[in-house]
């Protein structure tokens, strides 16, 4: 069924995406592009944004791309970030205490996950999803947005983990979508969700 008006039937699709991405630009200007992309294709798919929040670097293209569309953000950011940031105009703000709180509503508010270039903390978030995934807590899809190669040392890592022995799964493709174009990555990820979804009960533990 295609992503068309929202009807009382609305929950059979993908609705909501969590997207993870640096608060930096980075070196390269096709991050930023490839974010307005993404920003602007989940906009016309009427598909909502949680994201981490802030108006800087990709996270702040990443929301003007949605707002400017038309497209529904909601920002979700710990107290002690006000400081020295803010969510960019026309996004909507939800104020946590802590960055497990923080985490903890992404995921409850997601259907699926995508991660952008990003640093540390983009990693940790994306990893920690991704093993959540193999421990059965969910089967919400991830996808993750390869942009100029910046993730194709991190694939190759999980190629030799699986290798290994210690990534215990088939293969990359078993756990993670994996596209450089934005478009192609939302789809892949409408295909592989499935309604009704349902998360372990063993989710409530991890928080």
């Amino acid at each position: 069924l295609g992503l068309g008006p929202r009807t009382k039937m609305a929950n059979i699709y993908m609705q909501k995406v969590a997207v993870y991405c640096g608060a930096t630009l980075g070196k390269n200007p096709a991050f930023a592009t490839k974010t307005i992309e993404l920003g602007t294709y989940l906009a016309s798919k009427r598909i909502s944004v949680i994201y981490g929040g802030s108006r800087y670097g990709l996270l702040g293209k990443l929301c003007d791309s949605i707002v400017s569309n038309g497209g529904d953000i909601t920002g979700i950011i710990p107290h002690f970030f006000l400081k020295n940031d803010t969510y960019s105009a026309g996004c909507k703000e939800i104020v946590v205490p802590d960055m497990h709180t923080r985490k903890k509503m992404m995921f409850d508010r997601s259907d699926a996950f995508i991660a952008l270039p990003g640093g540390l903390g983009t990693m940790e978030e994306l990893t920690e999803i991704l093993t959540w995934s193999k421990l059965g807590l969910h089967s919400k899809p991830v996808g993750l947005l390869n942009v100029d190669g910046y993730y194709d040392h991190f694939l190759e890592w999980m190629k030799v983990g699986i290798a290994e022995g210690f990534v215990k799964v088939s293969s990359v493709e078993e756990v993670l979508i994996v596209s450089s174009d934005p478009v192609t990555l939302v789809d892949e990820l409408s295909k592989r969700w499935v309604y009704p979804h349902t998360d372990n009960p063993k989710m409530k533990e991890v928080f």
